[in-house]
């Protein structure tokens, strides 16, 4: 099974989730991170156990405002989460070149698969892109190049391709080479004039 969702062009008519569904997005407390634990463990293909620790790890950059962890609720059921950090190069000698330049990035969206091309993935996105609106004028993400669902939520908010050739520690590109997207300006919101 491909750790990537399978890619479809479009959502069907009807299927977006929205307020009125339920549906629900804000920040996460500690509280939450058993329940996105699941979510994580699944789509990484982790022990339950290695996917809580790595949100206990992240979590007090949230706590800092360091970084911003959305948990999307339906009802009171978890169904996904989306993460952005800020990143800050490592100082030289261990930054080469092409390391990727610092700033607020996506680090990383996920849905439950029943709840997958419903709309939640672009509710977190662009949730997550209001934060960093009010903290720069420009934001990163960087994707696996057979990660398409991804790179098409991306672009339909203005991301392109910046370049293949950079090194971000915190990412592994299995099976596929990276990309690093960027997206300026307008936020969502904003008009173009």
């Amino acid at each position: 099974m491909s750790e990537f969702a399978e890619f479809t062009p479009r959502t069907a008519p009807g299927a977006r989730l929205t307020e009125a569904d339920g549906l629900r997005l804000r920040p996460a407390v500690a509280a939450d991170l058993p329940r996105l634990a699941p979510i994580a463990a699944a789509r990484e293909r982790v022990a339950l156990e290695r996917a809580l620790e790595r949100f206990e790890s992240i979590f007090p950059e949230a706590s800092a405002g360091r970084g911003l962890l959305l948990l999307a609720e339906l009802g009171e059921e978890a169904v996904g989460f989306g993460w952005a950090s800020y990143f800050t190069p490592p100082p030289a000698p261990d930054s080469p070149p092409n390391m990727a330049p610092e700033g607020w990035y996506l680090a990383g969206v996920v849905v439950s698969p029943r709840y997958r091309r419903r709309g939640i993935g672009a509710a977190l996105t662009a949730a997550r892109l209001e934060w960093i609106a009010a903290r720069s004028p420009r934001a990163h993400y960087v994707a696996n190049e057979r990660n398409r669902v991804s790179i098409e939520l991306h672009r339909t908010f203005g991301f392109v391709e910046s370049t293949r050739d950079f090194v971000y520690p915190r990412a592994a590109f299995e099976g596929g080479a990276g990309i690093l997207f960027i997206r300026h300006g307008p936020w969502p919101g904003e008009s173009l004039e």
